[in-house]
């Protein structure tokens, strides 16, 4: 279920700081941000962007440090099936103290133009830019092999399980690709400088799979959150922090340093959210009904996590 457009009540709980994100923002993109994410443009009868979306920006955000006492290193970074445009923008809304510059590349056109419109109209034009390009010709093509950081949201479901949706963009999304999750894994490989991290949200399903795959492609799981819906249910979604290894450090290191942190849970038995997850990841309080405000319609599920 997608999260829909705004409503007058719903205020993004993002710090007073975390909305000065740019040069002097006028009246209306201060607006928009407040109430991000809602109010982004999707493609019509493309895929919706979900709570996954939020909680890989927020995990990104909470994860990267701050650098005290002297001045912060730019940072570059890459979102793999970018979409939207969610969780960069999300990101960079979150941590304005960094100076963060994100490309998002995208295998669908229209959501190239969503997501570049998306940051024009939050003003963070100067520090994301979407480009058209899929994992695997991205990686071929060796374009930019420096990057600090990347985000990655990849399609959860592979062919054959899941429910099928009636658009094929919506079906892109949901199922992967050629190459399946190794072929971002590489990706985010080839991509990333050494000791560069990658933050990814997936099915806690496949997590063995993930695991196997990151390593085998050179990138070193180092935390993994789970995420549960509600106290006392399994969980449906992993968050993962990944170090991209050096060449002399592939060999042997495996999981050293590795963390299983304390699962996450969304929601309280009465469906609102709870204060850990409003904490952790604020753009989910824009939602009404998941707030604890009447009207408006529960937040999106995590994509296909059905």
């Amino acid at each position: 279920m997608p999260l829909n457009r705004p409503q007058p009540q719903a205020r993004a709980v993002l710090s007073g700081a975390a909305l000065e994100v740019g040069s002097n923002p006028g009246p209306d993109i201060l607006a928009r941000r407040e109430l991000f994410p809602r109010g982004l443009l999707q493609p019509a009868g493309g895929f919706r962007f979900g709570a996954d979306t939020l909680l890989l920006s927020a995990f990104a955000a909470r994860s990267l440090g701050t650098r005290r006492g002297r001045a912060a290193k730019p940072l570059a970074g890459l979102d793999l099936g970018t979409g939207c445009g969610a969780a960069s923008l999300g990101l960079l809304l979150l941590r304005p103290d960094l100076d963060l510059a994100l490309t998002g590349i995208d295998s669908g056109p229209e959501m190239v133009d969503a997501a570049t419109q998306n940051a024009r109209a939050l003003g963070l034009a100067g520090r994301y830019r979407a480009e058209l390009a899929d994992v695997g010709d991205f990686r071929r093509t060796g374009s930019g092999a420096a990057f600090d950081l990347a985000l990655a949201n990849p399609p959860f479901r592979k062919h054959g399980t899941g429910r099928v949706c009636a658009d094929a963009a919506r079906n892109r999304a949901r199922f992967e690709g050629v190459g399946g999750f190794a072929a971002f894994a590489a990706c985010a490989a080839s991509a990333l400088r050494s000791r560069g991290r990658l933050f990814l949200v997936h099915l806690a399903e496949r997590l063995p799979e993930l695991l196997r795959v990151l390593e085998d492609a050179g990138l070193a799981p180092r935390r993994v959150l789970p995420v549960q819906g509600r106290l006392g249910q399994a969980p449906r979604l992993v968050l993962l922090d990944c170090l991209r290894l050096g060449p002399k450090h592939q060999q042997g290191l495996g999981l050293a340093g590795f963390s299983l942190l304390a699962p996450l849970v969304l929601y309280a038995e009465d469906g609102s959210l709870t204060p850990e997850a409003a904490e952790f990841c604020p753009p989910l309080a824009t939602n009404p009904r998941r707030a604890g405000v009447e009207a408006g319609s529960a937040l999106a599920k995590p994509n296909d996590a059905e």
